[in-house]
């Protein structure tokens, strides 16, 4: 033992984070570390020296603490621990007291106990997490009570709801069945007598008027107009456009400054998040980054390095190892041939020798390898993990910068939407990318609408549109049809036919009328899906179909006779239908009686 023991041991006391006294029996403290200081306020310079009772028994609430080391001064038997409360401070701490005695052995090898040692450690956050853990298993154990009883609940309703949908089912099968039969009906009866696009048809079954008879014939002369075709649909408004705001990092909300509801403005902050967590690793990741950073300095400088100067030492030691065996084999031989010593003196240096050759082999291979450490592909890793740490700062740094979360545009906070999503509040966790809540920018609106698959074919982005409903009577509002989604919805399974969601987004709107609407009124869409402003319009009973094509019968041009004359239809209305091809402004086209 050196010297320096003492101080040695002195510093391993302090740097403990428990407290360490030692009492000697008459008394007085000998040794109190730091630690036990700073843990009952003490000052370390009026206590080693004084004796226990001056310091402690005086304190209030130290009772039970003074008592256990007293019975332990007193008893002086084996190992004893104890757990006590003391007020210090202005709170109740709890420690974990742990006795024992220093002894040392006498000249007839017997035990001699010379002082009391007392660990002491503050185990009061240990207790109080304890404690936590207790209460939150009771609130827990509640809450699993009280789930159980609502999901027995809403099994019982979803039975009776499930018997009532039979029911429903079976009602609603009945009346589409009654209504389909009753619109059959009627369109035989009304279909019969106008079946003029029968393929057994012919053009002289149904003039009716012989060429010597023109005047009793019914006429119209064909002129432009304009044509629109529209599809009516029902919608509901809703905003503009909506922001989804979600969490940057996974942690817990430690402030919440926008409710749902609420307006607000860009850059208004909404959320702050908890960077605790966060910290600690960027923390971590900051020292994993100045280890990198030495590492690669280290490496770039590795032939003036510890590493490689210990290894050209052990050469030369090797080597002049090496030289004074190979003297020493000479100086045998010599000594040897004049008879002076012994062959097996002359054998031992020659080994020797042997094994001196040994370690330089070794030493020059511990030098190749020590500078392949520090090599073009040691500093290339270095390189490669230091950009990792550095990169890995970054991203942190950046996450940190997101904690406070801000608003992307103007608008109003909307609460995010799904089945079990718990309320925004402090405290809560959050994952990484949740969504956190929306933001709905209600200075432009739209409608979203429905179409069945067999219209939604004929509705493309771009086509205008108009809307009104009753929420805003006397309101005719422009719009265009911005998506058509390509996708049908999920609720459409419940329907006979899928249905496509329509986007209808509406033009710039005055003050005052953007102050009669409200998000989520209904809404009657009316898309243009065809327009021709000139277009040549006939009534459908002139049409007649034969040999697969459409024929419509027209006066000359001098008005005495009737001709046929086939045609190309377009779309058609209820009761007229688009001629694209085969006839011009001005014929006249004879209609039915």
């Amino acid at each position: 033992m050196t010297s320096r023991d003492p101080e040695v041991y002195r510093t391993l006391l302090e740097n403990l984070s428990d407290g360490v006294m030692v009492i000697g029996f008459d008394g007085s403290v000998m040794i109190a570390n730091s630690a036990i200081c700073r843990m009952f306020q003490l000052d370390p310079a009026e206590v080693v020296g004084h004796l226990f009772g001056e310091i402690f028994v005086a304190f209030e609430d130290f009772d039970e603490f003074t008592q256990i080391i007293l019975d332990a001064v007193s008893a002086r038997s084996g190992t004893a621990r104890r757990v006590t409360s003391v007020h210090i401070g202005d709170e109740f701490r709890s420690l974990s007291i742990t006795t024992s005695y220093l002894t040392t052995r006498g000249s007839g090898g017997g035990a001699h106990r010379l002082a009391v040692i007392a660990v002491v450690s503050d185990i009061t956050e240990i207790r109080e997490l304890r404690e936590t853990e207790l209460r939150q298993a009771q609130v827990i154990e509640a809450q699993l009570g009280e789930l159980q009883a609502a999901y027995r609940d809403v099994e019982a309703r979803n039975k009776a709801l499930s018997l009532m949908m039979k029911r429903v089912r079976a009602a609603r099968g009945l009346a589409i069945v009654f209504v389909t039969t009753l619109f059959l009906g009627m369109g035989v009866w009304y279909v019969q007598p106008l079946d003029l696009f029968s393929a057994t048809a012919s053009p002289e079954a149904h003039s009716g008027v012989e060429v010597g008879d023109l005047g009793q014939l019914r006429t119209m002369t064909l002129e432009m107009e304009e044509f629109r075709s529209t599809i009516a649909l029902r919608g509901s408004l809703a905003p503009g456009r909506v922001v989804r705001v979600v969490s940057p990092f996974e942690g817990h909300v430690s402030a919440v400054h926008a409710q749902p509801g609420q307006r607000v403005a860009q850059d208004d902050p909404l959320i702050d998040l908890d960077t605790g967590q966060l910290a600690e690793e960027y923390r971590r990741t900051e020292v994993e980054h100045i280890k990198a950073l030495n590492k690669l300095r280290e490496l770039e400088d590795w032939e003036n390095g510890a590493e490689m100067a210990r290894a050209r030492r052990a050469l030369r030691r090797a080597r002049i190892a090496l030289d004074d065996a190979e003297r020493s084999v000479v100086r045998a031989a010599f000594l040897l041939d004049q008879g002076l010593v012994p062959a097996k003196e002359h054998e031992e240096a020659k080994r020797s020798h042997e094994n001196r050759k040994l370690d330089l082999e070794a030493a020059n291979r511990e030098l190749e390898a020590v500078e392949a450490q520090g090599g073009e592909e040691a500093r290339r890793v270095a390189r490669l993990e230091l950009e990792s740490a550095h990169g890995r700062l970054r991203a942190l740094e950046q996450e940190l910068n997101l904690a406070e979360i801000e608003a992307p545009l103007p608008g109003i906070i909307v609460a995010a939407d799904g089945v079990g999503d718990k309320p925004l509040a402090r405290g809560r966790p959050v994952a990484q990318g949740e969504l956190l809540l929306n933001i709905a920018d209600f200075e432009r609106l739209s409608v979203i609408a429905t179409v069945d698959e067999a219209d939604v074919r004929r509705i493309e982005a771009g086509q205008h549109a108009w809307i009104t409903g009753p929420g805003f009577p006397g309101l005719r509002l422009e719009g265009t049809v911005t998506h058509v989604s390509s996708q049908a919805g999920g609720s459409s399974r419940r329907r006979s036919a899928p249905q496509f969601e329509i986007v209808v987004a509406l033009d710039a709107l005055e003050r005052a009328a953007h102050g009669q609407l409200r998000v989520g009124m209904s809404a009657h869409v009316t898309i243009v899906v065809h327009h021709r402003p000139a277009a040549l319009l006939i009534p459908i009973n002139a049409v007649e179909q034969h040999d697969d094509k459409a024929w419509v019968r027209v006066l000359d041009r001098d008005g005495a006779a009737v001709e046929r004359r086939a045609v190309a239809l377009g779309l058609t209305t209820l009761d007229s239908v688009e001629v694209i091809d085969g006839l011009s402004a001005g014929d006249k086209v004879v209609l039915p009686r």
